[in-house]
């Protein structure tokens, strides 16, 4: 039978890059306008303590059915599905005037959201082939302009609309677009982002399920040449493993974790502990801002170098004494050089980029990425649920930012040390078919 050609690597690129963009804005759209949802729809100081926990909460609970529902309607389907539910979500959810539907609507939102954030690294290991490090930096730095935008023209997006609800709607456009661009590449694929079902079922399954793409340079001179061919036997072997026993998906679920939960105390509290310091509102919300913008140029480079660095735990370790140095600077003298502490904390973010980009490079068939995926997703954003809540309780509480500063300081080295183990692991198929 003759193979189907798969579609054309800009328009797999321009995909993920759409689908990406839009898988952050329903989260961090919402901070920047909060005082005015809690006073338009009447929310409590509680209500509105869910909506920025919700993200983490969210990412985690649906994240757990992604693979499942991948190996019912196949990756493409999930991932397109997953974006129009986001879209009618975020464009309905600001106009029902009430508390409960919006963070109702919300929550729907964040479930498709997170399919995608569980499902994309897949379709990266399906049709990255021999460039898999310049999908992973599309990814990441679709991600960090989705992560970075709502937080930097909220502002002006309140301006021109003159109101909240139409500032915080116009996201939703973009998610539109983007399950458009996932139909057309689901249409081209030729069946390659078809369900997940484990190929060594039946004939048919080989039909409905991608094919698995052939090692990079990275990957064949860092496996033995034995373990480069994986059997039929060996991938049902594989299937039938829990991915928590491998040691090197257990790490990077931790480091993931520990990122996520840093990023999202940062996109909850980091302005207020900016004003709280003296800075004005405008200011505070733009050191925010530059946190999450070094991720774009950022996103490329720790894929490349995931990929071709030999020294990657070194370049963990830099990032984690960034954060260290970041935190210690806004406990001892938050207001001095306010940038340098968003620069340095925005550099100890590339860790979210590294871990996005050390899901594929740490597994080579597309069912194991998906499965790790899976795994370490909803581990992480449960992880990044907690973490404002509780910095924001200890806040309460003490009626200091010093405690959460210090405990935020101190998370910089065990996200330093599961890092390094991630960084000098194996690959996780491996690991699982040895057990």
């Amino acid at each position: 039978m003759t193979k189907t050609r798969g579609p054309a690597l800009a328009l797999v690129a321009l995909a993920i890059l759409a689908a990406a963009i839009t898988l952050r804005p329903g989260a961090t759209s919402v901070g920047p306008v909060l005082a005015e949802i809690s006073a338009g729809l009447e929310l409590t100081s509680f209500s509105a303590g869910i909506l920025t926990a919700l993200p983490g909460f969210m990412f985690a609970a649906a994240g757990v059915l992604a693979v499942p529902l991948s190996k019912k309607w196949g990756i493409g389907a999930s991932i397109g599905a997953g974006l129009m539910v986001t879209a009618v979500c975020l464009l309905l959810r600001p106009y029902l005037g009430s508390g409960v539907l919006f963070i109702l609507l919300s929550a729907i939102a964040l479930s498709g959201m997170a399919i995608g954030n569980v499902l994309v690294p897949a379709v990266i290991r399906i049709f990255g082939r021999d460039r898999p490090a310049f999908l992973a930096g599309v990814y990441s730095t679709g991600l960090a302009v989705g992560g970075a935008a709502p937080l930097l023209m909220a502002g002006f997006l309140l301006a021109v609309t003159g109101g909240w609800q139409l500032a915080l709607a116009s996201w939703g456009w973009l998610s539109v677009g983007a399950a458009a661009l996932w139909l057309v590449l689901l249409l081209r694929s030729g069946g390659q982002l078809g369900r997940t079902k484990p190929q060594s079922d039946s004939t048919e399954a080989s039909a409905e399920t991608p094919s698995e793409p052939p090692l990079t340079t990275a990957e064949r001179e860092a496996v033995p040449q034995s373990s480069h061919h994986v059997t039929h036997a060996g991938r049902q072997s594989v299937a039938s493993v829990r991915i928590w026993k491998s040691p090197t998906a257990m790490a990077l679920a931790l480091f993931f974790g520990l990122q996520s939960t840093n990023a999202y105390i940062q996109f909850g509290w980091m302005a207020q502990i900016y004003r709280d310091a003296g800075l004005s509102l405008g200011h505070a919300s733009a050191l925010v801002g530059v946190i999450a913008v070094l991720g774009v140029p950022g996103g490329f480079a720790m894929s490349w170098l995931v990929s071709h660095s030999p020294r990657l735990a070194f370049w963990i370790t830099v990032m984690g004494l960034c954060m260290v140095a970041g935190y210690a600077g806004l406990l001892v003298a938050p207001d001095t050089v306010p940038f340098v502490w968003a620069f340095l904390l925005g550099l100890g973010s590339l860790a979210f980029p590294t871990a996005l980009a050390l899901i594929t490079a740490r597994s080579r068939d597309p069912h194991v990425t998906a499965r790790v995926s899976g795994f370490i997703q909803p581990v992480g954003y449960l992880m990044a649920g907690f973490g404002p809540l509780l910095i924001g309780m200890i806040h309460g509480w003490t009626g200091s930012w010093t405690i959460p500063l210090l405990l935020l300081l101190a998370s910089s080295f065990p996200l330093i040390y599961f890092g390094r183990k991630v960084a000098r692991g194996g690959h996780v198929d491996d690991e699982l078919a040895a057990v």
